[in-house]
């Protein structure tokens, strides 16, 4: 077996990467930036989940209340003409009602969506960046 030149890898006759196939401090690197990156989405997505939460409760006790209106209503209604009309608001007023929750709900859902990724888009527009680094530098020292 030829002894290695000092210094110099022993390559077995096969190219050697520009960049090493493992390296434990950037392994750690990395993955302490990904754990810091899925915790900031995590903690937006629960706080929006928790918002979207509240406006739902918020919704149906309104629903609730305005239904019972509605019966009591019906209940004490002096004639048809009366009943009819109760009824009538209370449908004109319950499509108005889920059509302005469904909008509210869209919106924090987006909301949610975008608060959401953009830590991971940061984290993602860092990794380019530093491969764009690390390719920049591969190309100067091979230039020089």
């Amino acid at each position: 077996m030829a002894k290695e030149a000092a210094g110099q890898p022993r390559t077995n006759g096969k190219e050697e990467s520009a960049f090493p196939v493992f390296d434990p401090a950037e392994f750690t690197k990395l993955s302490n930036r990904n754990m810091e990156v899925a915790t900031r989405a995590a903690r937006a997505y629960f706080n929006g989940a928790a918002k979207l939460n509240q406006e739902m409760i918020g919704f149906v006790n309104d629903r609730v209340k305005k239904d019972m209106e509605t019966a009591r209503a019906l209940i004490t209604s002096k004639s048809s003409s009366d009943a009819f009309a109760a009824q009538a608001a209370f449908f004109e007023h319950a499509i108005r009602d889920y059509a302005n929750e469904a909008s509210k709900v869209m919106h924090l859902a987006a909301d949610i969506a975008r608060e959401t990724l953009t830590p991971v888009e940061e984290g993602a527009q860092e990794v380019m960046q530093s491969i764009d680094k690390k390719v920049e530098a591969q190309a100067a020292k091979a230039a020089e």
